[in-house]
């Protein structure tokens, strides 16, 4: 097996990719890491209208019982061990521990830390371990200038990758995957002034050195990446001078930065998950009050990749940032993912939050109902999400629940691990039947197999429950 392919079975893309061959009853058959479409009805490529906005004619409790049903029909797969003794016969009757070590999904927040402030402050070390004890993937940040976070090369010729590749260890170190955010970013704030000296030509140059640089010091430790950030809503590198946002370019103007991007990092790392990410999808900001919309966004997205296909560059996911625009509505949250899921491609969740100013409802309510609501709604598009056969990937951009200042978490991180510890891991007691066989549904993920032998010792077997695939083996006792 290639290292790509192993990485998309093994990993959360994987995942998804495979979840979405629960679809072929919708009309959908897997071949290889392309869909091809075959006899039935379009579910999860129809086409975007206002007429066709399904999920807003559901109820809030509606849209979040399906999500638990489609949670159970394409989250899980069936596994079957049969254990036998030394002569081959098998064990009936054995008692069976099963414990999921890890989730296939990648549940991600932004919060990377460096290693060496981890190592040296207490309270640094407390958030890492509350951090460690729920997510599983992190986004270590590598902005070529943004003021927020260390700017990789401020002054020209003055590179600092040290800030990333502290973070990328200390994400090593804990055994969490990590995606490198962002590569591309034609905003003003992102691109270094210096640049602006330069013709475009020589500034595409830079920007190849910049993208190219990046995934050498991520290295084999960085398989994510999110390549170009807010295309949709930004400028192309070459009219960034005319920036009038929201800027809508044309898809040819947004290639004209976005395509040699994709083969530069393609070429660097061929192995790594290359993803685009925008924002306004869901909802549109609130201060834009006339000419975009979130569904013309959604119609533009698709658009791009169809073309990027076209191309040859298509990328290996779409990004939605979940955080503009107010709390959404399930049932509209769910119709972005419908849509975005029309491109074939698997969906990621890069950047969502819950915060209370943004919804005018929690104004002047007590702190505990505020927390409490913040929870709710968390969970809510959680279970949305991750009830979506194409969403592979989410990541709360911020602490997640974490007091930055106490290491203490909030209702909202109880509230998550609560889903995706106890209600998304499957764990339990069992006992082989009459032919030896230990059979279950279980998430998709690793596992370890855990029973006594006939002399009393404590066996561990290790085994993976793959979409498409789930687990059948033989074991011996």
């Amino acid at each position: 097996m290639k290292r790509r392919d192993f990485i998309l079975r093994s990993s959360s893309v994987g995942a998804g990719l495979m979840a979405l061959s629960a679809c072929e009853e919708n009309g959908w058959k897997k071949e290889g890491f392309e869909r091809q479409k075959i006899s039935g009805p379009e579910v999860w490529r129809n086409e975007i209208t206002d007429e066709n906005l399904a999920a807003h004619r559901l109820s809030s409790q509606e849209i979040l019982d399906q999500a638990r049903e489609r949670i159970e029909r394409y989250r899980k797969s069936d596994v079957a061990i049969k254990i036998v003794n030394g002569a081959g016969n098998p064990v009936s009757g054995l008692k069976v521990r099963v414990v999921q070590a890890s989730s296939s999904f990648d549940w991600g927040c932004s919060m990377a830390m460096e290693l060496d402030e981890v190592d040296r402050d207490p309270l640094k070390k407390k958030i890492s371990g509350q951090f460690t004890n729920l997510f599983n993937t992190t986004t270590a940040k590598c902005y070529w200038d943004e003021g927020w976070h260390h700017p990789i090369e401020h002054e020209e010729g003055i590179r600092v990758t040290r800030f990333f590749e502290q973070e990328v260890r200390w994400a090593l170190i804990n055994g969490i995957r990590v995606k490198g955010h962002p590569l591309v970013w034609t905003v003003r704030k992102a691109i270094p002034s210096w640049m602006d000296k330069y013709s475009i030509d020589k500034q595409m140059k830079k920007l190849e050195n910049h993208v190219r640089t990046m995934i050498r010091v991520g290295g084999h430790l960085v398989n994510r990446w999110d390549l170009c950030n807010e295309m949709l809503w930004e400028p192309s590198l070459r009219n960034l001078p005319s920036r009038n946002w929201p800027h809508l370019e044309p898809v040819e103007e947004i290639l004209s930065y976005l395509e040699p991007a994709v083969h530069w990092a393609r070429e660097e790392n061929p192995h790594a998950i290359y993803s685009l990410n925008d924002y306004g999808l869901v909802e549109r900001p609130k201060h834009v009050t006339d000419g975009v919309t979130s569904l013309q966004q959604r119609r533009r997205y698709v658009d791009l990749v169809e073309a990027m296909k076209h191309r040859g560059c298509a990328p290996d996911a779409v990004g939605v940032q979940a955080h503009t625009g107010g709390w959404y509505e399930p049932g509209v949250f769910r119709q972005c993912l419908d849509d975005l899921s029309q491109t074939g491609l698997p969906v990621q969740v890069t950047e969502f939050w819950a915060r209370a100013k943004a919804n005018p409802d929690l104004k002047e309510r007590s702190d505990e109902y505020v927390q409490d609501a913040i929870a709710t709604y968390a969970a809510n598009m959680y279970t949305v999400a991750f009830g979506h056969p194409a969403v592979t990937h989410f990541t709360y951009w911020g602490g997640g629940g974490i007091d930055t200042k106490t290491g203490e978490v909030r209702p909202m991180y109880k509230a998550l691990y609560n889903l995706i510890k106890n209600t998304w891991t499957t764990k339990g007691d069992y006992v082989t039947d009459e032919g030896g066989v230990l059979s279950l549904r279980a998430f998709h993920g690793s596992y370890y197999l855990q029973y006594n032998d006939q002399l009393g010792n404590p066996k561990v077997q290790r085994f993976e429950v793959l979409p498409w695939q789930g687990y059948s083996g033989a074991v011996s006792f």
